[in-house]
């Protein structure tokens, strides 16, 4: 996975950047491709890309004509899902991205 996905634009030729993920079908081959840059919005972006992966292992035993993913729908859902956890206070927290995490009744 981390030596065949692209995280960075490569310099000697172009690129599409927007972050997709991708199921190769043969031995746990899943990649993104992606330019990141260190900000809020890749963070999220890459983890939503992540989601895709982790849904396509999940049926990777699964024959070829099942593991295209129940819905597009719920393959998107599922990558929302994991991009919308890592961006909760309390996790940046953890990971040392947010500095203070404030309790209150809004939260």
């Amino acid at each position: 996975f981390w030596e065949k996905s692209m995280f960075v634009r490569p310099p000697d030729r172009e690129v599409v950047c927007h972050g997709s993920a991708e199921d190769f079908y043969h031995d746990s081959d899943v990649r993104i491709k992606m330019c990141t840059e260190v900000n809020q919005e890749d963070l999220q972006t890459v983890h939503h890309e992540m989601g895709h992966v982790e849904y396509f292992l999940s049926y990777e035993n699964e024959p070829t004509l099942y593991r295209g993913g129940a819905n597009p729908g719920f393959h998107e859902a599922v990558g929302d899902t994991i991009a919308l956890s890592v961006m909760t206070p309390d996790h940046l927290h953890k990971i040392g991205l947010l500095e203070n995490v404030q309790e209150n009744q809004e939260s």
